[in-house]
């Protein structure tokens, strides 16, 4: 079962980014990939279709929204991709310096053997959308002990 984890330190402090990208929504305002999203709402079993700049469609049902902790966890309800038990969790934690981590994480099974090429898509899915967040926050340097 592929358990993918990507992360990206930006130079903006957590509650202040939880503010702007942290509704269920908000990925299809920042995600490069995504045409548009419409969702539901913040509230367990809200729904959100997002629409890929290919076509493509995907439904998510919210599970869990923690605003305080600046967390949700979500599950794909359908999709194109050869995936089942897919459960994603974007999360935003206080960093070093009034910085902010960004982790995105996802766990799901494959629908055949022939299929690992879907682990690869959703990395990068995952890895696109915090690179863009980088961008346009601004990425702050790791410190590296001596």
């Amino acid at each position: 079962m592929p358990q993918i984890v990507e992360s990206v330190r930006i130079t903006a402090e957590s509650g202040d980014l939880w503010r702007e990208i942290g509704a269920f929504s908000a990925v299809g305002q920042w995600h490069p990939m995504l045409a548009k999203v419409e969702s539901e709402g913040n509230r367990a079993g809200c729904k959100r279709i997002a629409e890929a700049r290919d076509g493509s469609r995907q439904v998510e049902r919210l599970i869990e929204f923690a605003p305080d902790q600046h967390f949700y966890r979500y599950v794909m309800d359908s999709t194109a991709m050869p995936v089942r038990h897919y459960v994603g969790e974007f999360r935003i934690e206080d960093g070093a310096d009034r910085t902010s981590n960004v982790i995105w994480s996802a766990n799901f099974a494959l629908k055949s053997a022939d299929a690992a090429g879907a682990t690869e898509t959703v990395r990068s899915f995952l890895k696109a959308g915090l690179d863009h967040l980088a961008e346009v926050h601004g990425a702050a340097a790791l410190s590296v002990p001596r």
